[in-house]
């Protein structure tokens, strides 16, 4: 009797084992849901910058097409009017003013800059007089369209009557008025903005793809999470279920050989 006091029988130890085993696995499913939050910090970053790079190309998208279509009305208007000559410089030098102020947002929009990265643009390189076409980067060449509107700016500035005098590639002189030049200018970077347009929302469209697909990434990982936390919160009942079994049994003996003594004692 004595030698059998201070041993476990084989099912409290099973007990003892089962409860080390389920504290275990509560320990390695906590460790699991640490390595899941860290992901979701992550995605959850990715997340928001994606959704700002998404704004800031759907912004600059809208602001694009409604200055397109306000020189489509500008041209109808001038086209279908009795204008004098300076009433028209005017309507299309207000549109080189916008272009400038636009195309300069584009480029201090640090996000749009780093979307446009890696893209091209085919056009003249007016630093050849031959003006060969050579591929520009997409803040390259809109600098360059800026500094051309400043320059125009400042003609007009001058003398609101300028002319543009140039030899073509014959050999002739040509003169060229104010308003076919201003004209001219915001024809030419329209094309280019229309460019900038189509690029904007081919960048929308595939953030909003990146953005869904870091959603469902999301998603899934905090399912996991989930299940992970459900099965932790189990384990460790578990393992409190087997100790109470061990410890009432341990209980049940103590309470058994107590009864023992107090008989032999009589």
């Amino acid at each position: 009797m004595r030698r059998g006091r201070g041993k476990l029988s084989p099912i409290n130890w099973t007990l003892v084992l089962l409860a080390g085993i389920f504290q275990m696995l509560t320990l390695i499913f906590d460790q699991i849901v640490i390595q899941y939050e860290e992901e979701l910090r992550k995605s959850n970053y990715e997340i928001i910058t994606k959704s700002e790079s998404r704004s800031a190309y759907l912004k600059m998208n809208n602001r694009v097409n409604d200055f397109l279509l306000a020189f489509e009305n500008t041209v109808f208007l001038v086209s279908s009017s009795n204008f004098s000559e300076d009433k028209k410089k005017f309507y299309y030098f207000s549109n080189i003013l916008d272009q400038t102020r636009l195309m300069e947002d584009i480029l201090t929009d640090k996000m749009v800059i780093d979307g446009l990265s890696g893209r091209t643009i085919q056009a003249a390189n007016t630093d050849n007089e031959k003006l060969d076409q050579k591929i520009f980067s997409f803040e390259e060449y809109f600098k360059r369209l800026i500094d051309d509107n400043h320059w125009l700016t400042e003609q007009f500035d001058k003398d609101n009557n300028f002319e543009i005098k140039y030899t073509d590639l014959e050999g002739n002189e040509k003169t060229v008025s104010a308003l076919v030049t201003i004209k001219s200018f915001v024809e030419h970077n329209n094309n280019y903005l229309q460019d900038l347009l189509e690029a904007m929302a081919e960048l929308g469209i595939k953030s909003s793809s990146d953005l869904d697909s870091l959603i469902n990434t999301s998603s899934k990982v905090e399912n996991r999470k989930q299940l992970l936390l459900l099965l932790g919160v189990s384990s460790q009942l578990l393992s409190l279920l087997c100790l109470l079994i061990l410890f009432r049994r341990l209980l049940m003996i103590n309470i058994s050989l107590v009864g023992s003594k107090s008989r032999i004692s009589k």
